[in-house]
């Protein structure tokens, strides 16, 4: 299932699945067409049943009664099978649907999530997928229903008495007008309801989320008030929306209803006079009374449906968005030799300044390179850029001289492993976390190898369960330290020959820093030595970089050694002089044990 799949789908959504799965929604669309050819003949049975009383004609009562008999149960049995197979067909939409979502996040790029709150992708991915689903699915069935028994019915309305149909049926052209008001009217006003649920979702998620620094700063009275009020907006939407919703039944009800009277003063002087049966009265009375459900269906399904079309507006505009940095290489790269930034210009999007100016910087294989500077100086925004999250312009970002843009996707993943500021575990145990970067997990041994570098592994084998530990979200029964470490570990158990540490040292001690800094330049399995860039704040832990960046305002300030920046650069200089008036960082003791 490719992305370029998903043209079709933005065009024609209802269209598009109905193609995709034409066996499960043609064998529910006959076996409903069946269920409701069978069910308009039942009330015939009664005719004949209710004749033959009248006339005394006990052979053609029996068959009146077996008439009826058999035509339910055959009825019984295709109200089964549509049941089946529409369930199977708008279960697979909705499947269909959130996969496409979710495939569509994954490669869409940072810049789209700054701008996206997750709760509003969250809403996308389960109210608006299910309101779609409702509206193919049963919203489909029930217009279906509709136009069915509409069909079957009034041909044998007409069979029994024209006369009778068209006074009893005199005010249903009206509804179509009535129809097409109320259809609009609800596709705008449950857009804005769904808008109003993705603000409660998206601050529902930032509450729960940042519960602890709300507590932390006794917010809990605002964050409910600003909660309310967006509670509030919702409630309103709703009731926007049920207003006009509730106008669909009665208005094609009230025709019917009309009908009813209409058969009582025209048709009861027909029977008296003997120009009807009462059998033929009763029957066309049972059909009069049934076409109440396909006028009321209509509205209804005409109702699920414009939600469902509401919804999927919000769903294309998804499927729609375009990522920024597309997946265009064509070229593969087995082997690491160098990475270059050539007069790197970069700015976030939406921001007037520029987080990267002019910058020009040429990284060797093997090499362990230092990244330091003060706040804002550009650091992250160089390492995003060499990970390819942001695009840049051609030629500014080049691996073995070649262009970035120009490399697959999949053979970058497999040169870098970056460790981002922002540490990030999943709901799952601590050997799936661990092992993340691989398709198929690699085994125990590797991961546990990888937790000894960073020096956890006692920690970790001192808990319940050990390495099947489950961590809680986000890893939030751990401490700062041991979620980075982990992290790391992460990082290092894929052997990338390039490893990109952003501020990842920052909560480990001097002991753990200096056993994964020799790591990293250890030689890995292709006979040549990982590459390193490490970004950080603490000058001790690139003093024996080959070679420290000093970053300022966007640019670089000087490149050198340790002692040739305390000799050429001011800012280098100060920080140095900064950091040596500050105590070191004692060492992390908390244990994973008495947290999990």
């Amino acid at each position: 299932m490719s992305l370029d799949s998903d043209a079709g789908l933005i065009a024609r959504p209802f269209r598009f699945y109905f193609r995709m799965n034409p066996r499960a929604f043609a064998l529910g669309s006959a076996s409903l067409f069946m269920t409701n050819l069978l069910d308009v003949l039942t009330p015939l049975g009664m005719k004949f049943a209710i004749d033959a009383v009248t006339a005394r004609d006990n052979s053609k009562l029996l068959e009146g009664i077996a008439m009826y008999m058999g035509l339910m149960l055959f009825v019984a049995f295709f109200r089964y099978g549509w049941r089946y197979f529409f369930g199977r067909f708008h279960h697979s939409v909705a499947h269909d649907l959130r996969i496409r979502i979710f495939r569509r996040l994954t490669v869409l790029g940072p810049s789209f999530y700054q701008r996206s709150p997750v709760g509003q992708l969250m809403s996308l991915m389960t109210n608006d997928v299910n309101s779609f689903r409702m509206a193919i699915g049963p919203g489909m069935l029930t217009m279906l229903d509709a136009i069915f028994l509409l069909a079957f019915i009034l041909p044998i309305m007409c069979w029994l008495s024209f006369d009778w149909t068209w006074k009893t049926l005199i005010f249903v052209p009206f509804m179509p007008i009535i129809m097409k008001k109320l259809e609009t009217a609800i596709h705008e006003r449950y857009r804005i309801e769904q808008d109003r649920l993705s603000d409660v979702s998206a601050r529902a998620q930032e509450i729960v989320s940042g519960v602890r620094v709300i507590k932390g700063f006794a917010q809990e009275e605002n964050q409910l008030a600003s909660f309310n009020r967006l509670s509030k907006e919702y409630e309103v939407a709703c009731n926007r929306v049920a207003k006009i919703d509730a106008l669909f039944s009665p208005s094609f009800q009230t025709a019917t209803i009309f009908g009813f009277v209409a058969l009582l003063w025209w048709g009861t002087p027909d029977v008296m006079a003997g120009r009807v049966t009462l059998g033929s009265f009763v029957a066309f009375y049972e059909y009069v009374r049934r076409m109440v459900w396909p006028f009321s269906a209509i509205g209804l399904a005409i109702s699920m449906m414009e939600q469902g079309r509401a919804s999927f507006d919000r769903i294309r505009e998804l499927l729609a968005t375009e990522t920024d940095i597309p997946d265009t290489g064509t070229e593969s790269i087995e082997r690491f030799e160098t990475l270059e930034f050539r007069d790197l210009h970069f700015s976030y999007p939406g921001a007037i300044a520029e987080a990267l100016n002019g910058v020009s910087l040429t990284i060797r294989a093997g090499e362990t390179i230092g990244i330091v500077g003060p706040v804002g100086a550009g650091k992250t925004s160089l390492l995003q850029v060499a990970a390819r999250l942001f695009p840049v312009n051609p030629g500014s970002v080049l691996v073995n001289g070649r262009s970035i843009e120009t490399i697959k996707r999949s053979s970058l993943s497999s040169l870098f492993s970056y460790v981002t500021q922002d540490v990030f575990l999943f709901s799952d145990t601590i050997a799936e976390n661990v092992a993340l970067g691989f398709s198929d997990f690699p085994g125990l041994e590797p991961v546990q190898e990888s937790t000894r570098v960073v020096n956890i592994d006692t920690e970790i084998q001192s808990i319940p369960g050990s390495y099947g530990a489950y961590l809680g979200e986000r890893g939030v029964n751990l401490s700062g330290g041991q979620k980075q470490r982990l992290t790391i570990a992460r990082a290092m158990i894929r052997r990338s020959q390039v490893v990109m540490l952003d501020d990842s040292l920052s909560a480990v001690d001097g002991r753990t820093e200096k056993m994964i800094t020799s790591e990293l330049r250890r030689a890995t399995g292709g006979g040549s030595s990982q590459t390193v860039i490490l970004v950080s704040h603490r000058l001790a832990t690139l003093k024996h970089a080959d070679r420290i960046v000093v970053m300022n305002q966007g640019r670089i300030e000087a490149v050198g050694s340790h002692a040739e920046l305390l000799e050429t650069c001011a800012t280098y200089r100060e920080l140095n002089e900064m950091q040596s008036n500050t105590p070191s960082v004692p060492g992390e003791t908390a244990l994973i044990g008495s947290q999990l």
